[in-house]
């Protein structure tokens, strides 16, 4: 240690008769810490008595004084206010000198008495005849104690060398540390031990009574606690109850546009309710998608949108105010660049190059002007000519020249490049301006006309074109641009084409554009689509509509979404997405394909086509039409592998392979195999079958293939040898209609007209007794094979080890015909569609139903199925007056419908089932039509699909509650920027 300063101490507390601060200071080195931690805890617990918080007071000074010299004298102080000194002794005190000099000043001012020792190691040898410890013999006396005569006796010492870690609680120590007490406490060391006993005993009992009305006081305050959070929580869930219904109904009212906000605002509204409910009203997500089925994805801008255009390849989307250049990726609608172009006043027109790295404008201040896109720097000065305000604007297909037109009625030609004009002013254009595809012509508008120039030279073509119901609003030119498309028109919008060769008019003008009485109605814009088949045109009132541009008739319902009248719209590169931006401040981007269901791809195979059968994973489907088939991805709506041809009059029964590399189809008399990856045949026809194959069934494990035919047998056959495996199955008086595998493989199930039989699949022999049932319309088998259910005139359950009836329930409708039936995926329930237009859920152990019949649809239920998870069942529904072909979704244990019907087949939806992931339906209409919908697993993020970014914190708050931790609804979105609140 260094030294420390000393300083005059006060006079001891004995000299004014005080009563003393301590019962003890320990003097000791802070390497002998522990030992001195261990003594002084030991003494302040050796004799307490209940209710006091020491039994001694001993001071014991953790200062390192190492780093405070100036504390030596409040030291000093502290030990002359001390009754007792105990010093720890050891190498480390001996080496130490502070330990000493505490020793010295207590013999200085005190004497020997009072004087206490502990060895906690080294030898300790007293010299009596010195009155001194032995400096020759003893390692840890300290040079104070080993002058002679400075001790008149051999001090009280105990040695808790031995000891470590020195804990109060430990036998021995504790008896060494009470030697070490007795004196300081006045008493024999025997009699304080009593003490000691006994007070630890009453300290025990007064504890244990503590501890137990402290443990009633818990259990009081945990079970009031406990009701509080239940309180609190049911609040809490109050108040989440009913602001995700608040939230519902606005979003609802957004799209519905009776309530301000806009759908992306509708939609995070919706996807928040879904986060914040208990039980989230699944029906109201479905219901957003119905109602934007037509809408991939809505970008918001800042403010209305001038144009707005894909980039060439397809890969991008930029729209633009006249200030503000936004650039999106076009597949997840992620915010790719925003660039101000800093122009003054107002910007009237613009226009993309078709790479989308220039824009072109005019202004208010009659200029026109070409910007980079990517820098918002011009480049070239401002193209200066008109003499009023630009009107419209058009970039050449190669970028190289500008055409604008304003309200000085000129059209102006410029070279993009050098910003200088090309040849004098056109006289008699004023409004819209375009390009033909090949640059070569111009076509400008005026009033009623419409006129066509020569680019190079300026000349007319041809005498304008007139006899429009009204103003010319916009123009484009199709693909070959040897027709241009017009909208025209106040009141009631009308679109017209006219050939560019003739002079005529193409077909009646395409009418329809809804009018509202007093408003003015007009067509803002037009595009063709790149293969010229089709039209789109954007209306003031919101509405973005196709046309077919051969019959001049309109392919689909009129697209809503927007708030405000619909400025640009235009094709993507492939013609499958339409682009349209508004006075809302919105670019959206919408299915150009009419048939497109809720944003899935549409499986259409042919004119005719219907499932003919499924993986048994679920994630293949196999159509027919005729004799050719192809095999389908559920989840892309994609076709895997090219197309199976065989003959259209043999084939009879179609079935795939579970891992979906396979198909066998059944024929006059034989089946056969194919590769789904080739199209290709595996070997020739495996024959057998007297008369066509109606039915076949790969095992589960794809080692088997049963085929049962018009003759009445069934028959296995290995699909790798090609060979038979046993003798036919034979008993069937009819012929057989359906064959099925048990999910373990061990049993086949078979049905005729009128019987069910039930076989073992590896010895072939009948299993019970063929079971009579009448007319089956309907058959399915549990997952694990332990029960039939048979539908027609009733259902019929059936042992599925026996074959023997268990129950058989009349039908409980108008109606006595069962279509369809299907197991839960457990197994423990059952749901049957009838006739009656009802669908019934059944308990598969007992064949009682559960609940009443399930009522929705208005036609008759012909198809049904159990979701992966067993929450949900489809249904689909038709007859011959196709009054209702829909396809709905239920809640399997409620039975209560979920959302709006899902409508699009124009047929009888004879067929559906959920893909393996619980992701998709897939549904097979009376028109022969495939379609793949999104099941409740999805629509989330078919929703958030449609979202640029989740909502901000702030908006949360403002739109949500301040009082509910925010949630980032789409987790794969940015999140958007706190100033966006609105």
């Amino acid at each position: 240690m260094c030294a420390r300063t000393a300083e005059a101490p006060e006079l001891p507390p004995w000299e004014h008769g005080k009563p003393f601060d301590y019962d003890a200071f320990i003097s000791y080195t802070h390497r002998d810490r522990p030992v001195a931690a261990g003594i002084q805890k030991a003494m302040h617990r050796i004799g307490r008595r209940v209710g006091r918080l020491h039994a001694l007071r001993v001071f014991r000074d953790a200062t390192d004084l190492t780093a405070s010299p100036d504390l030596w004298a409040k030291v000093t102080n502290a030990m002359d206010r001390a009754r007792y000194l105990i010093v720890v002794l050891s190498p480390h005190a001996v080496t130490s000198g502070w330990v000493n000099k505490e020793v010295a000043h207590w013999l200085r001012k005190r004497g020997p008495d009072r004087l206490l020792f502990v060895v906690a190691g080294g030898r300790l040898v007293w010299d009596e005849a010195a009155g001194r410890f032995d400096p020759d013999r003893s390692d840890v006396a300290l040079p104070a104690l080993t002058e002679p005569g400075v001790l008149v006796a051999e001090p009280f010492y105990v040695d808790v060398s031995d000891d470590a870690p020195w804990d109060p609680s430990a036998p021995m120590f504790r008896e060494k540390v009470t030697d070490l007490a007795a004196p300081i406490h006045g008493k024999p060391k025997y009699e304080l031990a009593s003490d000691d006993v006994r007070e630890q005993r009453r300290f025990r009992r007064l504890r244990r009574a503590v501890l137990g009305g402290l443990i009633l006081l818990t259990i009081c305050a945990v079970a009031a606690a406990v009701l509080a959070l239940v309180q609190r929580q049911e609040a809490v869930h109050q108040r989440n109850e009913a602001v995700a219904q608040r939230l519902v109904v606005e979003a609802q009212s957004m799209l519905a546009g009776t309530r301000p906000g806009g759908d992306v605002r509708a939609i995070q509204k919706l996807l928040a309710a879904h986060e914040i409910a208990s039980k989230p009203d699944e029906g109201a997500l479905l219901d957003a998608l119905i109602a934007r089925r037509d809408e991939v994805t809505v970008l918001e801008g800042t403010a209305p949108v001038r144009e707005a255009r894909f980039s060439s390849d397809g890969q991008r989307i930029a729209a633009s105010d006249g200030h503000t250049v936004q650039i999106w990726n076009a597949n997840n609608g992620q915010l790719l660049s925003r660039t101000v172009i800093e122009q003054e006043g107002e910007v009237d027109a613009v226009a993309f190059s078709a790479d989308l790295r220039r824009i072109t404008s005019g202004g208010d201040d009659g200029t026109v002007r070409l910007w980079d896109t990517t820098t918002g720097q011009p480049i070239t000065p401002p193209l200066i000519g008109h003499e009023h305000q630009v009107y419209d604007v058009a970039l050449s297909p190669d970028g190289q020249r500008i055409v604008s037109s304003g309200w000085d009625s000129t059209v102006r030609r410029w070279d993009a490049v050098t910003g200088q004009p090309i040849g004098p002013p056109l006289t008699g254009g004023s409004q819209n301006v375009a390009f033909s595809p090949n640059g070569q012509w111009i076509v400008s508008t005026t009033g009623n006309a419409v006129q066509v120039w020569d680019m190079n030279t300026g000349e007319r073509i041809g005498e304008p074109i007139t006899g429009f119901e009204g103003p010319v609003e916009s123009v484009a030119f199709s693909p070959d641009g040897h027709r241009i498309v017009v909208g025209s028109g106040r009141i009631e919008g009308t679109v017209q084409i006219w050939d560019l060769d003739t002079h005529q008019p193409v077909g009646q003008p395409m009418t329809g554009l809804d009018t509202k009485p007093g408003y003015e109605d007009e067509v803002w814009s037009l595009a063709f689509s790149p293969d010229g088949q089709q039209i789109v045109s954007g209306d003031q009132d919101g509405t973005v509509r196709l046309w077919d541009a051969t019959t001049t008739q309109p392919i689909r319902e009129p697209i809503t979404g927007h708030e405000g009248a619909v400025s640009s719209v235009g094709f993507s590169p492939d013609g499958r997405s339409l682009v349209s931006g508004g006075q809302d401040g919105t670019v959206r981007v919408w299915h150009a394909d009419p048939d497109t269901s809720i944003g899935r791809p549409v499986i259409k195979p042919s004119e005719r086509a219907e499932i003919a059968a499924f993986s048994a994973d679920r994630r293949y489907i196999v159509t027919r039409s005729g004799g050719i088939m192809q095999v389908w991805d559920t989840n892309t709506g994609q076709p895997i592998g090219q197309r199976l041809i065989g003959n259209p009059e043999a084939v009879k029964a179609v079935a795939s392979s579970p891992d979906g590399q396979q198909v066998v189809t059944g024929g006059e008399g034989s089946i056969r195999l194919w590769r789904t990856d080739t199209g290709q045949s595996i070997g020739d026809a495996i024959t057998g079958h007297e008369g066509p194959v109606r039915a076949v069934a790969f095992s589960q494990d794809g080692q088997r293939i049963a085929a049962g035919g018009n003759d009445g047998t069934v028959r296995l056959w290995d699909p790798t040898t090609r060979r038979t495996i046993g003798a036919p199955l034979t008993g069937h008086r009819n012929a057989v209609k359906t064959v099925t595998f048990s999910s373990d493989g061990h049993r086949i199930m078979t049905s005729d007209s009128d019987d069910i039989r039930l076989w073992d699949a590896a010895t072939g022999e009948p299993i019970g007794e063929p079971m009579t049932t009448g007319p089956v319309q309907a058959i399915a088998m549990s997952p694990d094979g332990t029960r039939i259910v048979a539908g027609g005139d009733g259902v019929q359950f059936l042992d599925g080890g026996t074959n023997q009836r268990l129950s058989w329930s009349p039908p409980t409708g108008t109606s006595d015909t069962v279509h369809r039936l299907a197991f839960s995926p457990d197994g423990k329930r059952i749901v049957s569609g009838s006739h009656d237009k009802t669908l019934q859920l059944w308990n598969a152990d007992t064949g009682e139903p559960i609940g009443q019949p399930i009522a929705g649809h208005e036609d008759a239920v012909w198809s049904v199925a159990f979701s992966p998870d067993g929450r949900y069942i489809v249904s689909g529904s038709g007859s011959s007056y196709y009054s209702d072909t829909t396809v709905r979704l239920w809640d399997a244990a409620t039975g209560q419908a979920i959302g709006q019907p899902m409508t699009g087949h124009r047929g009888t939806v004879q067929n559906l089932a959920f893909s393996p992931d619980g992701r998709h339906i897939v549904s097979d209409g009376g028109e022969r039509t495939v379609r793949l919908w999104p099941a409740p697993a999805a629509w989330k993020d078919e929703l958030c699909a449609k979202l640029p970014e989740n909502m901000s914190r702030s908006q949360w708050d403002a739109w949500i509650s301040p009082d509910i931790d925010y949630v980032a609804v789409c987790p794969g979105l940015p999140t958007a920027a706190d100033d966006a609140a609105h």
